[in-house]
């Protein structure tokens, strides 16, 4: 009787590692919203310069030539860096920071091809992605997405479009969003912080090799309780 309880033990641990070792279904990114600025503020426009590899923001404040500050002072451009949601620094002179913006790709969207077949473009970096779906993508027209899934990576939908993308290398982007219900206007710039936590390859594989090492010695032990 010990014995067949013992045997049923390690076929309910062996039972567990093979739970623990069967890859999970992907599953969409989390992200923190930071709001950084609106895009019109006393007539000037604010542009994104890019972000970098920690996630800093850098905009860019042009102000009319006609404006009284840029007429008195000759300053016609000011430079904001954000980091966090904070702006940390202001200056009349761009930062000296190295941007992190990704690059126009290609995006992996096979659920557009039925409605759209044709590439969509979007910005990607370091195996991440975000686009647009095209305005006659039905029933993905005008959808933000962070992957190649319709449903998992979904950002953002109408009345709420995000444009101008930059993307670095951990995941964190920097967007405009635009509402459709005031006209498609721009109304502020964001910053969408990548929180998903990505265990790092060294400890899978450690971890993936303990794990086959004990399955197989409780192969052993259930092949030996059997006879």
């Amino acid at each position: 009787m010990k014995a067949s309880r013992i045997c049923l033990g390690f076929a309910a641990v062996l039972a567990v590692i093979g739970l623990v070792a069967v890859p999970a279904a992907a599953h969409a990114d989390t992200y923190q919203i930071l709001d950084l600025d609106g895009v019109n503020f006393n007539g000037a426009t604010i542009d994104v310069i890019g972000i970098t590899a920690s996630g800093a923001v850098v905009l860019v404040e042009n102000i009319p030539p006609g404006a009284p500050l840029c007429l008195i002072s000759n300053i016609c451009q000011e430079y904001e860096t954000w980091m966090d949601g904070v702006m940390v620094n202001e200056s009349t002179t761009a930062p000296d920071l190295v941007y992190d913006n990704g690059a126009l790709c290609t995006v992996s969207a096979p659920f557009l091809t039925p409605t759209f077949p044709f590439p969509v473009q979007g910005i990607c970096n370091n195996g991440h992605e975000v686009y647009s779906a095209p305005s006659d993508a039905a029933p993905y027209a005008g959808d933000n997405f962070t992957g190649p899934d319709p449903v998992a990576d979904l950002f953002a939908s109408p009345p709420t479009e995000i444009e101008d993308f930059d993307l670095n290398s951990s995941g964190d982007f920097v967007y405009t969003a635009y509402h459709h219900a005031e006209g498609g206007g721009p109304e502020a710039i964001f910053e969408a912080i990548d929180t998903s936590e990505t265990p790092e390859p060294a400890s899978i594989f450690l971890l993936g090799t303990g794990l086959v090492a004990v399955a197989g010695s409780l192969r052993r032990r259930l092949f030996a309780c059997s006879h």
